[in-house]
């Protein structure tokens, strides 16, 4: 495995031109050298496709966020559009959304439904949401609504909805500033997932993610599957980071040199700039080459 670098060693690298500044190396190999090039590729044909690459972040009151999407090798060599979508946005002073969505490949037109899937997650957030013994239903017709907004996007696109099929992962995420330790409520349907990086340590957020393969829910996908929420509640303490990503991240992650380096990466005492975040995640890896999302949420 190639070490890590960080931002004074790019100024260090072979790449640095003292005329223009600092310049990124190439996407850090880990483990075997993957077979495709990490290079846009050709552009994409499907309808209404969206960016090669959603760069995001925020600097809120005892929070940081960093968040990505990247369209994958295997999507960019064969002209396929990015089939993953995120977002971040404020539910209310208190308290702010984060989430990331992964259309489904075997569905032409999935990226319409990841987009609307993380679009409709924000406008019908129920202020009234439970945070106690009503949770998990509470989450339940949450997802619901979410569905019907995924079904009135294949209704304008003229289409059957399974064919916007598309996981998701929801975080809700207290902002307050007088409060050290931040209450998360996280949901999901499919097998785009949450993690806590704690210290140096990853935990799952989601204990199906202890006793299943990553698969055996891949199937699972709005809008036919929105009672099939799972949901994990969890503290974010200062230092923490909470990571929710689709499996084109999870899926190298079971590997230990890939979360080792992250790890280390994303312990640092400061979080990357957006840029460096970028660069962090177009990590290569043999084998995985499927598009790339994760938003980072760090406790201060």
């Amino acid at each position: 495995m190639e070490t890590s670098m960080n931002a004074e060693q790019f100024t260090r690298s072979p790449e640095y031109d003292s005329g223009s500044g600092p310049r990124f190396p190439e996407p850090l190999i880990i483990g075997r050298t993957p077979a495709l090039k990490s290079a846009p590729g050709p552009l994409p044909t499907a309808r209404y496709t969206g960016p090669d690459t959603v760069l995001d972040g925020a600097d809120l009151p005892g929070l940081t966020i960093r968040a990505a999407s990247i369209r994958g090798d295997y999507h960019r060599y064969d002209g396929l559009p990015r089939q993953d979508a995120l977002g971040i946005r404020p539910l209310s002073e208190s308290r702010v959304l984060v989430c990331v969505a992964d259309g489904l490949g075997s569905r032409e037109l999935s990226h319409l439904g990841a987009e609307a899937a993380c679009r409709t997650a924000f406008e019908v957030f129920p202020p009234d949401f439970s945070e106690g013994s009503d949770f998990r239903e509470d989450a339940k017709a949450y997802f619901s609504d979410i569905s019907e907004g995924v079904i009135r996007c294949a209704e304008r696109t003229g289409v059957a909805p399974e064919q916007l099929a598309t996981t998701l992962t929801v975080a809700v995420i207290d902002i307050s500033p007088d409060q050290p330790a931040r209450r998360c409520r996280v949901m999901r349907v499919g097998d785009s997932t949450a993690m806590q990086l704690h210290k140096g340590f990853w935990s799952p957020c989601f204990l199906q993610d202890n006793e299943q393969t990553v698969t055996s829910s891949a199937t699972r996908a709005l809008p036919m599957d929105a009672q099939r929420v799972n949901v994990a509640a969890t503290t974010l303490y200062p230092g923490d980071m909470l990571l929710l990503c689709t499996d084109g991240l999870a899926k190298p992650m079971v590997g230990r040199a890939v979360s080792d380096q992250l790890a280390t990466w994303w312990s640092a005492a400061a979080p990357p700039s957006l840029p460096e975040f970028h660069w962090q995640l177009s990590f290569r890896a043999k084998t995985h080459d499927d598009d790339r999302t994760a938003v980072c949420v760090w406790g201060a």
